[in-house]
């Protein structure tokens, strides 16, 4: 099975485009080889030959000695065989990393559109949005509030409308 990740990362309102491959990072057309360590305080992070300092304190993020507004998300991911989610009858959303579930953005029997927001996980102090894959109706939600998941553990599923 093969699973490709790529990331929505937003920091101070710019949005990139993040695809993980293997130990580098495509940032838009451009793949770079990012070094990071980590002194028990901070983060050092060298790429593409620059030096950045990263800290998470509380509910803040601060990049070189500055507070940042900062989220990602996990963009929607197809696993296995490509094939296309609008082939699909019925989705079924998985969680792709562990985390607590913190916002529940839909109910049983709602319509959703693709890309809507469902759910909101947090991991590691960081929101990640779960969005639709698909346009339908949810089906089911075997999650709450305050839920803490596993990787992979089923969150919710769709019928395609």
């Amino acid at each position: 099975m093969t699973m490709e990740k790529k990331y929505l990362v937003n920091i101070d309102g710019m949005e990139l485009e993040l695809q993980q491959i293997k130990d580098s990072i495509k940032i838009g057309k451009k793949t770079v080889k990012p070094e990071v360590i980590f002194n028990g305080k901070y983060y050092r992070v060298y790429l593409d030959g620059k030096e950045f300092k990263v800290e998470f304190k509380e509910d803040a993020v601060f990049l070189d000695g500055k507070e940042v507004d900062f989220n990602f998300r996990l963009a929607p991911q197809i696993m296995g065989k490509k094939e296309s989610m609008a082939s699909k009858k019925k989705a079924a959303i998985r969680a792709a990393i562990p985390g607590k579930i913190v916002e529940v953005k839909c109910s049983v029997g709602e319509i959703v559109k693709d890309q809507q927001c469902l759910l909101v996980l947090e991991s590691m102090k960081m929101r990640n949005e779960i969005l639709a894959p698909i346009a339908g109706t949810v089906e089911k939600i075997l999650v709450n509030v305050g839920d803490q998941v596993k990787t992979r553990q089923l969150l919710l599923s769709i019928l395609k409308k």
